[in-house]
């Protein structure tokens, strides 16, 4: 009886609570939202970036709504010159969906309505209003329903997200990497009730991106990611429709336009070309700055390293005898589980953790190699725990753990016989000291023959266990044509501001960061960004 009464008396007591508490947290949250002394000198120096809203402006570019000071300076750059060429009005979309799931905070999600948001404030300075949220769910919940249930019978094992689409657009590896990520898994074992979640907050996002374009005359959409259902679905909507879409938020170049054949956030390695005739000049540019890395220079291609792979500790005198006592030796590169597996197109396992389960599934018998595994040096979460423990799940004598201490210049000293990895920037390091890498379509160096890539598992797993031979030209100018066009070539201006935006260790949403942009002169070079973009968008032209 005392515990039906609780039961009835709960609720009630929470909602109450809520009521007396509304208020104080309304103050609070009003409080907050008012702009600190920074912001409001940094809202004044975004101004610079404003488009005076037009009346018969051409139609709309739609902004994503940041809360990363970077990027707020880099849309608000780009915005201007791009929506100044276009005659377009710039507006915002906000890509928070979490609350959903009870991850966001439910005050914030009402308040957000009443009250203008700081960081709205500050998005205002150089555009106008904020006109979608993915959080909104769309007005026929029975027709969301409809469509889920009918996904839902589609879907009998986890490979089958895959190839989930809404209206003929295909949304599955958005799903199944938004799944993986924000839920923590390393792998989708069997549909669960959180996996049709992400699928029903999916089928929102969508029919309510599609009321939007129906409503209003969006030209060009800016964001972060092209990656997971926030960013994807609107991505991918607006390219079916011919909607043009740029994103900005990758270490490989400054702008990327998307495309229907290529909507993924990585760089389309489709366009890189080892045919393709690169200047001395830029050659040997290219040169010095990959090798660099090799003395422990972070370049922008490994900036998301906390601490470089090559570095100088000592290396183990019993990894030298264990690779010296071997017939055959194999290191293999692990990756981040939980990291966009589907970011370069075509993954021919479902995800990176099956990569390495299936990858060694098939050695347990290859006893007369030894196999090394090396755990990713930057993965997210538990990653590293979670590959140590499968691998010592097999209990074999030829799998070992590479210690966190070994790094690649080791690898490279102790010369193994083969390198292993998905689509790892390994892959490029190796093949400069001749060093054997086979790795799997898809992958940025696809078109280039300096590592062995695979289109098919069977001679992916012929060549790990040594039945087949990788075919290399370890040609060194193909590597440098690789890196500049890779890396390089899509930062127009490398001595310009846009280094100035960038911190070592990526905290730039707080107001610490605004001060030091503000302090390093950002009111002198902030026309600097302007151009900067602007001959950024026009390299995208070429």
């Amino acid at each position: 009886m005392k515990q039906t009464l609780k039961k009835i008396i709960k609720p009630f007591y929470f909602a109450a609570m809520d009521s007396v508490f509304f208020l104080p947290r309304l103050f609070s949250y009003y409080k907050k939202q008012q702009l600190t002394e920074t912001q409001e000198q940094f809202a004044e120096e975004l101004s610079f970036f404003k488009t005076p809203e037009n009346l018969k402006a051409d139609g709309i570019l739609l902004v994503q709504f940041i809360k990363d000071y970077e990027y707020t300076i880099k849309f608000a750059a780009a915005a201007k010159t791009y929506a100044q060429k276009n005659n377009l009005n710039v507006s915002f979309y906000d890509v928070s969906w979490t609350r959903w799931i009870g991850w966001g905070n439910k005050f914030d999600h009402i308040f957000n309505r009443y009250v203008t948001s700081s960081n709205e404030k500050l998005h205002r300075a150089f555009g106008g209003k904020l006109i979608f949220r993915n959080e909104d769910k769309f007005h026929d919940q029975s027709f969301i329903q409809q469509q889920l249930q009918k996904i839902q019978k589609q879907i009998i094992k986890a490979e089958d997200i895959l190839t989930i689409k809404f209206e003929n657009i295909l949304v599955g590896d958005l799903i199944y990497d938004t799944y993986l990520r924000y839920f923590s898994q390393p792998t989708i074992e069997r549909i669960n009730a959180d996996i049709l979640k992400v699928i029903e907050i999916g089928l929102n996002i969508f029919y309510n991106f599609e009321k939007l374009l129906k409503e209003q005359k969006i030209k060009a959409l800016f964001n972060s990611y092209t990656t997971y259902i926030e960013h994807g679905i609107p991505a991918r909507i607006c390219l079916q429709k011919g909607i043009k879409v740029f994103t900005f938020g990758s270490y490989s170049y400054i702008i990327q336009e998307a495309t229907l054949n290529f909507p993924y956030h990585a760089i389309d390695h489709s366009k890189i070309n080892p045919e393709r005739k690169i200047s001395a000049l830029d050659l040997e540019a290219s040169k010095t700055l990959f090798t660099s890395r090799f003395s422990g220079v972070i370049d922008e291609a490994t900036r998301y390293m906390k601490v470089s792979a090559f570095s100088e500790k000592p290396i183990s005198q019993e990894l030298i005898a264990k690779f010296k006592s071997s017939k055959r030796n194999v290191v293999i590169y692990t990756h981040d589980f939980y990291d966009s597996p589907h970011i370069n197109r075509c993954l021919l396992f479902p995800d990176l953790y099956l990569f390495l389960k299936q990858t060694l599934d098939v050695l347990v018998n290859s006893s007369d190699t030894n196999f090394y595994i090396k755990t990713h040096p930057n993965s997210y979460g538990d990653c590293k725990e979670r590959t140590i423990a499968l691998v010592n799940n097999y209990g074999l004598k030829h799998f070992h753990i590479l210690d966190d201490s070994t790094s690649n210049i080791h690898i490279i000293n102790l010369k193994p016989d083969l390198i292993v990895t998905a689509r790892g920037t390994v892959g490029i390091e190796m093949a400069h000291f001749k060093i054997p890498v086979v790795a799997l379509y898809d992958n940025q160096y696809i078109n280039f023959k300096f590592v062995h890539s695979c289109r098919d598992l069977n001679t992916f797993f012929s060549i790990i266990k040594g039945e087949q031979q990788p075919v290399i030209d370890y040609d060194i100018e193909s590597i440098y044509s690789f890196y500049f066009q890779t890396f390089m070539e899509k930062f127009p201006g490398k001595d310009n501001a846009i280094l100035k935006l960038t911190t070592k260790d990526g905290q730039s949403f707080n107001d610490e960061y605004l001060k030091n942009i503000l302090n390093n002169g950002f009111s002198k070079w902030k026309n600097d960004l302007f151009l900067y973009f602007r001959e950024a968008l026009k390299q995208l032209q070429k």
